[in-house]
C-alpha cells in the first residue's frame, strides 16, 4: 500500500468526517457513517460498502479501487 493510500485509509477509519477528492475531473468522496457503513461516491454514482477493506478495494472509480488511484487523485480533503 502506498503512503497516500495508507493516509486515506487511516483517516476514513477514524469515522470522524468525510473524505473528498477529484479523480479524472470528477468530484469523489467517502462518507464513513459507522464501522459497518461507508458510502463511496464518484460524480453521480453511489455505492455503500460495509467495511474499510471494501472502501479501499472495490473497483468503483472507473473500474479502479481507491487503493489503485490514491496516488493519482487531486484536491484531497481529509476533513
Amino acid at each position: 500500500m502506498t503512503e497516500s493510500a495508507n493516509i486515506i485509509k487511516n483517516r476514513i477509519s477514524e469515522l470522524c468526517t468525510h473524505v473528498t477528492f477529484e479523480y479524472n475531473g470528477k468530484l469523489c468522496g467517502v462518507d464513513p457513517y459507522n464501522e459497518n457503513s461507508f458510502e463511496l461516491w464518484y460524480g453521480d454514482n453511489l455505492i455503500e460498502v460495509t467495511n474499510i477493506d471494501d472502501v479501499m478495494q472495490i473497483p468503483f472509480f472507473e473500474s479502479k479501487s481507491l487503493l489503485e488511484i490514491a496516488d493519482e487523485i487531486v484536491n484531497l480533503d481529509l476533513g
